[in-house]
Parts: structure tokens; sequence; C-alpha cells
């Protein structure tokens, strides 16, 4: 994976892969693609669209595999990772994980832009699903502390007339430039480029793209 680009008959793990909407491009690049995630539910979704696909369940912190990746992609988890050994053990699982000069690629939030996104204000999105169910999700972001608290709502309406909510509360810790340069090298990893979010319409986004150095 050359400047984090897949190349034919890589071996790439997705790690935190979620429902997955991501590996089947990279298998279509001809990659081999495993999946990493904590949760047996999502990793059962990601399996039925990437049925090829070797699953792992386990955690980005600390995760066994039976060979060395030549790279890792994870969009987004390491926000959730808020304490700081959380970050340092992610890091240093990625590190063991890849071959000598595997590539690491990272979407992670971004502090400062993050921070003024998180201004409490609610968003909402309404969806029409093929069953003719209306689906309402909505999200409102705070600022507190460094963290992100978010409460997001989903509230689903049946053609019949019925509604079903479900709430929940996350936090999310952003990331700053100089703490990903310190925590990558202190992980073994070389070669670490840090710039803006590609793909994203906000610019509250970092993509980084590192590599592990010689094994000693």
């Amino acid at each position: 994976m050359l400047h984090g680009r897949a190349s034919r008959g890589e071996r790439v793990l997705d790690a935190g892969c979620g429902t997955d909407r991501h590996a089947q491009a990279l298998i279509e690049l001809g990659c081999s693609v495993s999946l990493l995630d904590a949760s047996a539910e999502l990793l059962a979704i990601a399996r039925t669209r990437c049925p090829s696909a070797p699953a792992i369940f386990g955690d980005v912190c600390g995760f066994s595999t039976d060979a060395p990746f030549d790279a890792i992609t994870c969009r987004g988890v390491l926000n959730d990772l808020i304490s700081d050994r959380e970050r340092d053990d992610a890091l240093a699982a990625f590190s063991g994980a890849l071959a000598p000069g595997g590539v690491l690629v990272l979407d992670v939030r971004e502090v400062e832009d993050s921070a003024a996104r998180a201004d409490g204000r609610t968003r909402c999105v309404d969806v029409e699903l093929p069953s003719g169910e209306q689906l309402r999700f909505s999200s409102t972001p705070r600022w507190d502390s460094g963290l992100i608290e978010v409460a997001e709502t989903y509230e689903l309406n049946g053609v019949s007339g019925e509604s079903v909510v479900h709430e929940y509360a996350i936090q999310m810790r952003p990331w700053t430039r100089g703490e990903l340069q310190e925590r990558l090298e202190r992980a073994g990893f070389e070669n670490i480029t840090i710039g803006e979010g590609v793909g994203r319409t906000t610019s509250d986004r970092l993509l980084v793209v590192a590599r592990t150095g010689p094994r000693t």
C-alpha cells in the first residue's frame, strides 16, 4: 500500500470495521481483506457484505492474528478511545500486527474544528425506508473538557402509526496533530504524514498515513 493506496495481493486488516461499507472496495482492488470488530452483531453484518473476508472478533486495543498484515485501515474508531492508555495500546497493537514497512491508514477527528462543530445544535435527518417506515435520526453534539458528548435519537415510525425510539449517549475524544505524531512514533511508526481528511465535506477530520520501521 503505497502512500495509503491499496495494491493487488496485499493483506489488509479493516480494524473496527463495523458493518463494513468500505472493505468491498479493497476486495475489488484485489486485496485480501480481514475484518476486525469488538461487536459480534456488526461483524455478522460485515460478513454478509464481504463473505470471503476472514473475521476476527476482538478489540483494537489488543487482538491476535496468525500472520502480519501489509496494511491496516482504521476509520473513526480511535476517536472512541478516551484514555491515553487505550490510545497507546491500539497503536501498539497495530504496529505489532503489521509486517516491517507495513502501512497504517487512519481517519480521525481533529480537535479545534471538532470543538467548533460541537455547538449544542440538534441536526436531524429523515429517511423513508423501502418498507414504507419513516426513520428520523437526530444528533446533538456538545463540547465538554476536551470531549465531544453526543446525544443521538433514532425514531422509527411504522406504516400503521406505531413508533419506536432508541436513545444513545456517545463520548469521543478528537486528536491533535502533535498527539498523533508522538504516539505513532512511540509505537514504532515512521514516515508519518498527517493531512486533511479525504472525501469529507467538513474540515474536522485528519487522514494519517504511517509505516512501521524495521524489526530489531
